[in-house]
């Protein structure tokens, strides 16, 4: 797979690519830097979210030219050849994301659960108790596997979990959701 883009270590400079600006103006946006099919470069620059989490992912979804972006907690959905913004929550407090690219899901991860999108709106959401934090591992056929954290006295406790993609039920431990 060619990856179509490269993460800036600083602020490009003004005028010599084409920019585009997705979120709100950020003091310190995530950069990258894009190529289209016939090599056209263009930049742009993606807020942070709001509740000062530390992370970053950024995947090209297979056969397309869609790419998830997370920074900070901020989610973004992209074209990167049409160089358009598909999608962002209003909401900037993602742990981390997975694209179902066969049924157009967009899983996304917070400290409290997991909201599911399918175009662009929420279908379900699923809110486990007394957790902090999910993140995925990987996807075998039809079930996302993760962990779940949950907060005890000497940090956290995690634990894994299913997902099945299809039936979007969610297996933890002894409860189903």
């Amino acid at each position: 797979m060619t990856i179509n883009f490269k993460i800036l270590e600083s602020n490009p400079i003004s005028g010599e690519f084409d920019e585009k600006h997705f979120g709100e103006t950020d003091t310190n946006p995530l950069w990258i830097r894009f190529n289209t099919n016939n090599l056209y470069d263009w930049v742009c620059s993606f807020a942070s979210g709001d509740i000062g989490l530390s992370n970053r992912k950024i995947i090209e979804i297979d056969n397309t030219s869609k790419v998830g972006i997370l920074t900070n907690g901020a989610f973004y959905l992209i074209d990167r050849s049409l160089k358009e913004l598909i999608f962002k929550p209003s909401q900037e407090c993602f742990t981390d994301f997975y694209f179902v690219p066969d049924t157009g899901l967009l899983i996304l991860a917070t400290n409290w659960g997991i909201q599911i999108f399918k175009d662009k709106e929420i279908i379900k959401e699923i809110r486990p108790d007394f957790i902090d934090g999910v993140r995925f591992i990987k996807r075998n056929n039809n079930l996302l596997t993760g962990e779940i954290c949950e907060p005890t006295e000497n940090g956290d406790d995690c634990s894994e979990f299913e997902l099945n993609i299809q039936t979007l039920k969610l297996k933890w431990k002894k409860y189903e959701y």
